[in-house]
């Protein structure tokens, strides 16, 4: 019976038909219900061995052969779902990236004609001006004069034979056959139809230690003006280097101070209780000092009695105006005669208003600073000095010059401002 219904090719519905009404016909007491499970076991049976076999195994072959006489043909498995999810992304991919490829040209085609249209199209705010400052048609900036403090300029050099006399000390300052002064060949160019309120700088004490000088030299803008001791070595070779960045030089002149003689200056010292004479021949000696300064100055120690001394005074600055040179009072004595004697005998003049480092702290040079330019507003011209000596000075007047054009005042050589102060 098993053989038979293995080998038969009935239709499903047929197959179950015959079941029931085999169980029908011994459906009745115990042998009934085991009659019926035993055909509930056989159709079991009978549905398992229609089924499919797993392929490669004997029995396969062997019902197969049974059945039919020949092999079926085994069903292929079903892909996982991850594996058709990354077929699907891979195929995406390709597609994009052949997309992309053979569009590549036109789309660049459109961008650069999209960009080209653009440019020829500004975005206006509601008042209708440009939102972006780069589509607004740029009108050309109106040309600033370039401001004196920043002017390349190039200094005559340090040494000109026609104004330079030789003597047994060596040689000095003299005016040129054709009525040239020395400060004014030496000066820094400067402007004068420049109306804004001029401030001069003098910062003293150079030469004497070469740390300092060379850091006022690197620091500090050319319209600084330097002033250098005479008894320092190498002397010349530091005026030049400083004249080479711009720098109008002095020559500090060593006079009688307060306190002297416990407070000496150095050798040719002037004098009060010399002659004319005398004074004339040192103040020759420390005139031979180096060339390419544009006048001389007091030396600053501790104040200078002699300028107070007028008789004494007067032979000297007669002796300065000679040669073609201003005169610098740093005015550290109320009492100086300098500005007096100076107008009688029409000697090219300059002031100190005030010492910048009279407190040598940053709080206390920039009270000084914003006092000088207080100064310039009022009288259209400050001058002011500073020691080298004190670093803060240096580091505050190169912050402080920085921005001074900004509030409308210009930084000038001593030079720029002779003979523009009120008399004293």
């Amino acid at each position: 019976m098993l053989a038979g219904r293995l080998g038969a090719k009935r239709p499903a519905k047929t197959h179950d038909r015959a079941a029931k009404k085999e169980g029908k016909r011994w459906s009745f007491g115990r042998k009934g219900k085991k009659a019926k499970a035993e055909a509930a076991a056989t159709d079991d049976l009978d549905m398992a061995f229609m089924a499919d076999p797993e392929p490669g195994t004997a029995d396969s072959g062997e019902i197969t052969g049974l059945s039919a006489g020949k092999r079926p043909k085994a069903p292929r498995g079903k892909p996982s779902p991850p594996m058709i999810a990354a077929m699907v992304l891979v195929l995406t991919l390709a597609g994009t990236a052949g997309w992309l490829a053979i569009q590549a040209p036109e789309t660049m085609r459109r961008l650069d004609a999209v960009r080209s249209l653009g440019r020829g199209v500004p975005v206006l705010l509601p008042d209708g001006t440009p939102r972006f400052a780069d589509t607004a048609q740029v009108m050309p900036e109106e040309e600033v004069p370039l401001d004196p403090v920043d002017m390349p300029v190039t200094l005559n050099p340090s040494r000109n034979d026609q104004l330079l006399e030789r003597l047994r000390v060596g040689r000095v300052p003299r005016v040129a056959p054709d009525g040239t002064a020395a400060w004014q060949y030496y000066a820094r160019p400067f402007p004068q139809e420049d109306k804004r309120p001029r401030i001069a700088i003098v910062v003293t004490g150079l030469g004497q230690s070469e740390t300092a000088t060379h850091a006022a030299i690197d620091r500090l803008p050319g319209a600084v003006s330097f002033a250098f001791t005479p008894s320092s070595e190498n002397l010349q070779a530091k005026v030049d280097e400083a004249r080479a960045k711009g720098h109008e030089v002095l020559l500090s002149v060593p006079m009688q101070p307060l306190g002297y003689p416990a407070n000496d200056p150095g050798p040719n010292t002037l004098l009060s209780n010399l002659s004319d004479e005398e004074n004339a021949r040192r103040l020759e000696a420390t005139l031979a000092a180096f060339t390419g300064y544009v006048g001389v100055t007091s030396k600053t120690d501790t104040g200078t009695d002699f300028l107070t001394q007028r008789d004494s005074l007067r032979g000297v600055l007669l002796q300065v105006q000679r040669r073609g040179l201003i005169f610098l009072d740093l005015w550290q004595v109320s009492g100086s005669k300098a500005a007096a004697v100076s107008k009688e005998l029409s000697l090219p003049r300059a002031f100190s208003d005030l010492q910048i480092d009279r407190i040598p702290s940053g709080i206390g040079i920039d009270a000084q600073l914003a006092q000088l330019e207080r100064l310039a507003q009022a009288n259209g011209v400050a001058v002011g000095f500073a020691e080298v000596s004190n670093p803060v000075s240096l580091d505050r007047l190169a912050i402080w010059s920085a921005g001074l054009r900004d509030r409308g005042i210009v930084l000038a050589p001593v030079t720029a401002v002779v003979n523009r102060q009120a008399d004293r």
